[in-house]
């Protein structure tokens, strides 16, 4: 339904904003990209808009989140003169920050997964900010335990064998495989859980449990390129953390935060999330400081700081060599992983040498069940083997992609594969290239993962 006059107030942010109608299209898009949506307006559309034409949802969202990333204050769709004409849409579970009730924060996550794309949440920097350690441990659900209802350590032993269990199908098959189980399970089955009445340390796993699932969920909503929905997963990872008490999984889920962020081209956030990831007074085990300043060796990169980059890796390095202790359910860090975060440093900082032999070394140590990390690594390797004028080389790489793919449900294994296909198309005629461009062609990505993607990730 159109308005019956122009808009002045989205008229006066895009004053304000400095921007022209075509940046402002752009911006629309690239939003739009971050949460799995396809977009394609331009200055034309924004005249549109300007005129009085209300665009359809999640457009007003995203024009409040591309604002309010600009002006650097958050800027709301009333403000925009874009309310909701309904207020009951206001309500979609998901969309806006949620109570306080965990129960009810996870069963609305996943009731949101299952809505249409137009109502999934959009990847936000102008949301709640995260800070460091919050220390609410026993404050969200002590008012809301049932005493009709017994948690016994049966229950918990259950929930942390289907959180390994997931985990590795994850892994092995890509995050669109198990991604709704594992939302369902969580919501449906243990949420309920958090409230019942328990013995201290079953309570310490239970919720350790369901933290370690909602960081599961947010990763693989990201590697399903719904990143919306993945970073409201993160976020009720961390407020299990904070009411269980678990520093260390506070750490590993902003850790997750800022790889997400980076891939998405939010270098400055992504930086502030994995600094304060790594930051604070506790001790982590080394392998958990390991993981946490591998990714801060990242951002630092990625933000032209050498000098941090370099310091940080090198300390990734020391506490790896130092770690005794079997990886944990998440922030499972070992030498594959620590090669891939120093391939991205390298190139980064414009070493693509030093990068391709870095992501041979990850892709030589990568343990077999963790199939999608390793097609997503073979992918990359070969594009840059192609930039470095390797054609034969990068041929055969795509070739080792091109056998773990159809094992894949995986957005950022889909968007490689599109990658191989633009990349290899204007070699069409070497013959080697072309049998690869035929075998590329007969993969169909799958109707989960039928999305764009902005980045990637180990």
């Amino acid at each position: 339904m159109a308005l019956r006059r122009p808009n002045p107030w989205l008229r006066d942010a895009l004053a304000e904003a400095g921007w022209t109608a075509q940046r402002l299209a752009t911006a629309v898009n690239t939003a739009g990209a971050e949460t799995g949506i396809k977009l394609s307006y331009d200055r034309t559309a924004v005249a549109h808009w300007l005129s009085g034409t209300r665009p359809r949802p999640p457009v007003p969202d995203l024009l409040a989140e591309v604002f309010s990333r600009r002006l650097a204050r958050p800027v709301t769709t009333a403000e925009l003169g874009l309310a909701r004409e309904n207020p009951d849409d206001a309500g979609i579970p998901g969309h806006e920050q949620s109570a306080v009730d965990a129960g009810s924060m996870l069963t609305g996550l996943y009731t949101t997964a299952m809505l249409r794309a137009a109502a999934m949440p959009l990847y936000s920097l102008a949301g709640p900010t995260v800070s460091s350690w919050p220390g609410t441990a026993g404050q969200l659900l002590a008012h809301r335990t049932r005493a009709d209802r017994v948690v016994t350590p049966a229950d918990a032993d259950a929930a942390e064998h289907l959180a390994r269990v997931l985990a590795a199908g994850d892994a092995t098959f890509g995050g669109g495989h198990v991604r709704q189980a594992a939302a369902a399970y969580l919501a449906a089955d243990l949420a309920p859980k958090l409230h019942a009445r328990m013995n201290p340390r079953t309570r310490r796993r239970l919720f350790t449990a369901a933290a370690q699932l909602s960081y599961l969920c947010g990763f693989m909503c990201f590697d399903s390129l719904m990143n919306g929905l993945g970073q409201r997963y993160y976020r009720s990872a961390l407020r299990l953390a904070a009411e269980n008490a678990d520093r260390a999984g506070y750490a590993i889920t902003l850790r997750a935060m800022s790889v997400q962020a980076h891939c998405l081209g939010h270098h400055q956030y992504a930086r502030a999330l994995a600094e304060t990831a790594a930051g604070g007074t506790w001790r982590p085990a080394p392998r958990q400081r390991a993981f946490l300043e591998g990714q801060l060796a990242v951002v630092c990169a990625a933000d032209g700081d050498k000098a941090g980059a370099l310091t940080s890796l090198a300390a990734a390095e020391r506490h790896l060599d130092q770690a005794t202790s079997a990886s944990p359910l998440t922030g499972a860090y070992h030498l594959a992983s620590l090669a891939h975060q120093q391939a991205v440093v390298r190139e980064l900082l414009g070493d693509r040498r030093g990068a391709i032999q870095s992501l041979e070394e990850s892709i030589r140590h990568r343990p077999a069940d963790e199939r999608r990390s390793r097609a997503i690594t073979l992918s990359r390797l070969a594009d840059l083997q192609l930039y470095a004028g390797h054609l034969d080389r990068a041929i055969c790489t795509w070739h080792r992609f091109l056998d773990d793919y159809p094992h894949l449900d995986s957005g950022r294994a889909t968007a490689a594969l599109h990658t191989l296909r633009s990349r290899i198309r204007p070699y069409a005629r070497n013959p080697a290239a072309g049998i690869l461009l035929q075998r590329a062609s007969t993969h169909t990505p799958s109707s989960a993962d039928r999305r764009n993607t902005t980045g990637r990730s180990d």
